[in-house]
């Protein structure tokens, strides 16, 4: 049994401020997850210069410079990597040297940047949302070159546990004989856990290191405490099926 990939998801939780993002990389790694993600972006390209979109104030201050991705990357002592919703964000990760890319499930119908990740031959972490296995299908033929592990996940915020559907995520899996995962937008650890013990390869949680901060993410957040109790809930997990 392999063991399972951790994600701290420090998404849009620093609120732009560097010293609070250094922070994350500090806590996630103490808590033992294999890596932290950031996401790259653009506000006004990712909200079609639309100021009143939802989450266009959010994301806008939230946002870092392409400079400051690369303090973060070098300052990280465990992988560091990001979702990129646009060319320039390609270009950055590859200028950083990445060792996989996440496809965010709002990406997943964009086919002008799945082709800029698909010639990069590396392996791709793909969320997806909604979307019909058509959709999904289309994006991992532009994907061939890549190895991908597919997500699934519910793109409310935060997600009900009634809302979950983990026949869906077994059903990726089969249907298109790859590995699979879920990005957790549920609050607490238990959906996280449960997903594991249905086969999941990958767990994406979004990590604070306060959600006493502003944001739109940081109510299915997990804070230092929550989430090392969730690693160490799945490394116990994973010894247990070891033995059996």
């Amino acid at each position: 049994m392999s063991e399972v990939f951790i994600i701290a998801e420090c998404g849009i939780n620093h609120n732009g401020n560097l010293e609070i993002a250094k922070q994350q990389i500090d806590l996630a790694t103490a808590c033992g997850v294999n890596a932290v993600k950031f996401q790259v972006y653009n506000t006004d390209l990712l909200y079609n210069y639309n100021s009143n979109a939802p989450y266009y104030w959010d994301s806008k201050r939230s946002e870092l410079s392409h400079g400051q991705f690369r303090i973060l990357a070098d300052y990280s002592p465990i992988e560091w990597f990001a979702s990129c919703f646009d060319e320039g964000g390609v270009e950055l990760l590859e200028a950083i040297g990445v060792k996989r890319y996440k496809v965010a499930s709002r990406s997943l119908t964009d086919h002008k940047l799945l082709k800029e990740i698909a010639r990069t031959k590396k392996p791709v972490i793909m969320s997806t949302g909604g979307h019909s296995f058509t959709q999904i299908e289309e994006a991992l033929r532009i994907l061939s070159p890549c190895e991908v592990t597919l997500l699934y996940c519910v793109t409310n915020y935060p997600t009900k546990i009634e809302d979950l559907d983990f026949g869906r995520m077994i059903k990726l899996g089969k249907e298109f004989n790859l590995p699979y995962g879920f990005s957790d937008h549920t609050t607490g650890i238990w959906a996280s856990i449960e997903a594991v013990r249905l086969g999941a390869k990958v767990i994406e949680k979004h990590f604070t290191v306060s959600r006493t901060l502003g944001g739109c993410d940081q109510i299915c957040s997990l804070e230092p405490h929550e989430m090392k109790l969730l690693v160490k809930s799945i490394r116990q997990y994973e010894r247990y099926k070891r033995k059996i």
